[in-house]
Order: structure tokens, then sequence, then C-alpha cells
């Protein structure tokens, strides 16, 4: 355990320093890092070249490497600081996604963790939702996915919009509540 970040002072050492909220607890252990708050608990596993400590405060955390300072390193040191950052926003106060269905008798229903998708097939679409994720629709043409993993979160929304894609010219199908979707012309005689 580091007394603060200048400990790690070596000539090209690379650094980030993450802040931690009271309400979450940051437990490492044998490379890997556990985040725990009111929502949940989320586990990472470092990568061999990447090493955290907790400050003295404990509200602190360092991201390091001892390793040569090259590009990889550095990217890994950003990408583990940017997993650690949604972990710790997960379990505080979670990730949401939003989608709505354009056409003429798209609806969409959940019931227990089974999402039901009309969407111009001859058929219904039934997707069975993990156990840590959460929908719910507000109307009949929109959904909203919750959960404390934003990979999870981001997945099962892109699965979702892939099954009808927004189509270029009328725009009819799945999309992102806030998503620009341009439209092509017509052909023209």
């Amino acid at each position: 355990m580091y007394p603060d970040a200048k400990h790690i002072s070596t000539p090209h050492a690379y650094k980030t320093i993450i802040l931690v909220p009271n309400i979450t607890t940051i437990k490492l252990q044998d490379h890997f890092i556990y985040v725990t708050g009111t929502r949940g608990t989320l586990t990472l596993k470092l990568h061999k070249s990447i090493d955290v400590q907790q400050l003295h405060d404990e509200k602190k955390l360092l991201v390091y490497t001892n390793e040569n300072i090259n590009i990889k390193n550095k990217a890994l040191i950003g990408t583990t600081h940017a997993l650690i950052n949604g972990m710790i926003t997960g379990v505080t106060t979670g990730f949401t996604k939003k989608l709505q269905l354009i056409g003429i008798g798209y609806r969409v229903a959940v019931q227990n963790n089974i999402i039901s998708l009309t969407i111009g097939f001859s058929h219904s679409i039934n997707y069975t939702l993990p156990v840590e994720i959460t929908a719910t629709c507000p109307s009949q043409t929109e959904i909203t996915i919750t959960g404390i993993n934003k990979q999870i979160v981001g997945q099962i929304a892109a699965d979702l919009r892939s099954l009808r894609p927004p189509e270029p010219f009328k725009g009819k199908g799945i999309r992102y509540i806030n998503e620009i979707v341009h439209n092509k012309d017509t052909k023209k005689r």
C-alpha cells in the first residue's frame, strides 16, 4: 500500500488517479478488482502489466505500470482507467439505453425477463434478458434497458436494434431515441 502517488516516481512512469465516491467500496485481490455500490458488485480482471493500488485515504485509486512505457501500456492504462470509472458509475447510478420502434404495427412488450417484439415479420421475436438487466416499456413503441454493466446494456441494445435497423428510405425500424437517421431520396424520373 502506497502512502501517496509520488511514491512511484520513475522517470518514465505513467499513472492516472481515479476518485472513488463514498458510497462505493473497492477491493483488490489477486489481480482482480471488485467494485461494490448501492446497485451491486462488478469484477474486473486486470492485465498483467497493469497495477492498481489504493492510496492512503482509500478514496483514490492509482492505475500505473512499472514496465516499459510504450504505446500499448499507455493504452492499457487508459482502458483500465475507463473500465474502472464505468464500473464505479454502474454500481452507483447504473446505465440506461432507450430504443424506439418506428413503423406501422411495430410494438414491444416486456413480460418477466422476456422482450416480445412485433416488427413486421410473420411472427413475434422473443429476446431473453440476462438476470442482471431489466427492461421497461413506457409505451408500446419504446423500450428502456437498464443495468449496472455498461458493456452488457450496450450489447443488448445493439442486438435489439440489429433485429430491424432503420431502413434508409422511410426510416422504419428500431433506433436509439436520439439517433439521427439520414433518409435517402427516392428515385426521380
